[in-house]
């Protein structure tokens, strides 16, 4: 096993439908945003599960580096890998690589980075905490 297939996660595997088409045939960026979130929020609850933090609420506070390099059409099937970046005081940060396999290749279509903020929701507000557990006074 390579270092990267260690420190990579498999979040999520769609296989991509016809309702997800543009008018061009191939599928919408925007699903394949809402499928990075997804995955992203998966792989992030993994670190945070592997690091031994207590498990918390995960928001999504950004989305940067989003890369479509190519197109991704109906019938791939899609695979979400993370790999984390960093983890903060109340916030962590995965990379988001999406590939699908072509012709018997894996093919990169999509990348972006995806920052998850740890909160405490009380009644209808939410405040950031710190992602490994420790108090927000240390």
């Amino acid at each position: 096993m390579t270092k990267t297939e260690k420190s990579r996660h498999l979040a999520l595997r769609v296989m991509m439908m016809p309702r997800d088409t543009n008018p061009y045939g191939t599928i919408f960026g925007g699903v394949i945003l809402s499928y990075i979130d997804q995955a992203g929020a998966i792989g992030a609850r993994h670190e945070v599960a592997l690091r031994g933090f207590p498990k918390s609420d995960l928001v999504t506070v950004a989305m940067e580096g989003v890369e479509f390099h190519r197109p991704v059409f109906v019938g791939d099937a899609v695979s979400f890998w993370t790999e984390v970046r960093g983890v903060g005081k109340t916030s962590i940060t995965v990379h988001v690589t999406v590939e699908t396999e072509r012709d018997d290749q894996v093919t990169q279509v999509t990348e972006a980075d995806v920052t998850y903020v740890s909160v405490q929701t009380i009644g209808h507000e939410r405040r950031p905490v710190s992602i490994r557990g420790e108090s927000q006074d240390c």
